[in-house]
């Protein structure tokens, strides 16, 4: 069982997409996908010297800029969702009433947002997509989204996305060879 932490709006989630669904397809895993509202990270506040702290956050912030856009160039992946002013609050919703695998409104609701500039807010879009890939019925309570995102920070989930596989957690993409092979072994 691997259990995959993602956010519609996250670009490093739009990245490890592909690859982790390659992981799922190759060792024949069962898959959950969870929820989770990617962390922005602050600047420290107590800091001996504040301007030195805000430019190594710039440097922080280009050089993880620049390494998305080579990661998606080697994806043949389009960005242009880095722009998207939408959430994705219904979409992260719905996982959460999934009883069984859902990979095909996962990557329906990445393509929306990533390639259609979609509002994945927007309950009645997300009723399509799930329409057009599940079989259950869809519900989507933002209460719920609440409440699940408060119990994932609690159990030490930091950003996503994130795994959880043979009780371990293991954040970022770089983190799928060792992923696969867990999965290979267990």
């Amino acid at each position: 069982m691997l259990t995959v932490y993602i956010d519609f709006a996250s670009p490093d989630c739009y990245l490890a997409l592909a690859p982790t669904l390659a992981v799922i397809k190759k060792t024949g895993c069962t898959v959950r996908w969870l929820p989770f509202r990617a962390q922005k990270r602050e600047l420290p506040k107590d800091s001996h010297n504040p301007a030195l702290t805000a430019s190594h956050g710039r440097v922080r912030c280009a050089y993880n800029q620049r390494m998305i856009e080579h990661y998606a160039g080697l994806q043949g992946l389009s960005l242009e969702g880095l722009t998207n002013p939408h959430g994705s609050d219904a979409a992260l919703a719905a996982l959460l009433g999934a009883e069984t695998d859902n990979s095909g409104f996962v990557q329906a609701a990445f393509r929306a947002y990533w390639e259609d500039n979609a509002d994945l807010t927007s309950t009645d879009l997300v009723g399509k997509l799930w329409t057009n890939c599940c079989t259950q019925l869809l519900t989507v309570d933002l209460k719920a989204l609440e409440q699940h995102q408060l119990s994932a920070e609690a159990a030490g989930i930091p950003n996503v996305p994130a795994y959880s596989t043979t009780g371990q957690l293991l954040i970022g993409r770089a983190h799928l060879p060792l992923i696969q092979a867990l999965l290979t072994e267990g």
